[in-house]
């Protein structure tokens, strides 16, 4: 019987399930690229705003923050550190630190090699759909 934690967990990181759909939808010849397209974005937005990674927003000692946040590019509960990521992702300066901290941990590389991997199979179905 699983409990109820262990469904939370589970359905927080069914967006990690798709990748291997899409893996194994490439080497089907019916299928559309569209349809993979379309769950490669997921993939894309499921890591950049819904996996399960650490906060790592600048405390106010000048240490990450450990707090439980969603995705690589959004901050935890608290007000000042909602934003801090996305703002340090814009500016020129500070984008190398933002990479450091998205990478901090297990679970932000996860989410970071999962987009990565989403955006170059979604471009991949575009450009495939673009040529047929």
């Amino acid at each position: 019987m699983v409990g109820r934690k262990t469904k939370s967990d589970l359905a927080r990181r069914s967006g990690y399930l798709l990748l291997p759909i899409i893996a194994l939808l490439w080497p089907v010849r019916g299928v559309d690229p569209g349809i993979i397209a379309i769950l490669s974005t997921g993939v894309v937005l499921y890591c950049l705003f819904q996996a399960p990674t650490w906060c790592c927003a600048t405390t106010r000692k000048g240490q990450f923050c450990r707090n439980n946040a969603n995705g690589i590019l959004l901050g935890c509960r608290l007000r000042q550190h909602k934003w801090q990521k996305p703002k340090m992702a814009f500016r020129e300066q500070a984008l190398s630190e933002a990479g450091r901290r998205m990478l901090s941990d297990l679970s932000g590389k996860a989410a970071s090699l999962s987009a990565i991997a989403g955006t170059v199979s979604a471009g991949a179905a575009t450009v495939t759909l673009l040529v047929k």
